[in-house]
């Protein structure tokens, strides 16, 4: 009789909670701002409501989303900086972790011409020995702005969302 019960119950959680299939997508929204120069805990949202099939809210609009960034500066000889952000993982409305797949990634503009072009040209001709400090010119350093919008991040498993 109990195991009975329990076997009953078990099929009506079943049945009250709704599918999240694999393969969803979702926007994300980046809340502040990334470069390839400052480190710190930059953050993002889920954009909009993600519903089921029978118009269930799944993921609320505005739960916060985990990221990772990869990043690295500017440096000598012209060579940009660049900065790739990863939506790893979200949270649904029962609780449940849901991981993400997407990304956004950016590169500064590369200046190697203008850092090659005066180093060796003034330091073998007008400056030299001088000139060659044009060497040390960066390139420029890579921005993803606040309120980016990350618009096709997929959800990478199966969950039933009670």
């Amino acid at each position: 009789m109990i195991v009975a019960l329990a076997a009953l119950m078990t099929n009506l959680t079943v049945l009250a909670s709704t599918p999240l299939e694999r393969g969803t997508t979702l926007s994300v929204r980046v809340t502040s701002r990334i470069t390839s120069k400052n480190e710190g805990s930059p953050s993002a949202i889920v954009e909009n409501d993600v519903k089921g099939k029978e118009g269930k809210v799944l993921i609320k609009r505005g739960t916060p989303v985990q990221l990772q960034i990869d990043r690295k500066k500017a440096r000598g000889v012209g060579k940009p900086g660049y900065v790739t952000v990863k939506c790893l993982s979200t949270s649904a409305v029962d609780g449940q972790n849901i991981l993400l797949e997407g990304s956004v990634n950016d590169e500064g503009n590369d200046k190697k011409g203008l850092s090659v072009g005066l180093g060796v040209g003034l330091g073998l001709t007008f400056l030299p020995g001088v000139g060659f400090a044009f060497l040390a010119i960066k390139g420029e350093q890579a921005v993803i702005e606040n309120n980016t919008v990350i618009p096709v991040v997929v959800v990478m498993n199966d969950y039933s969302i009670e």
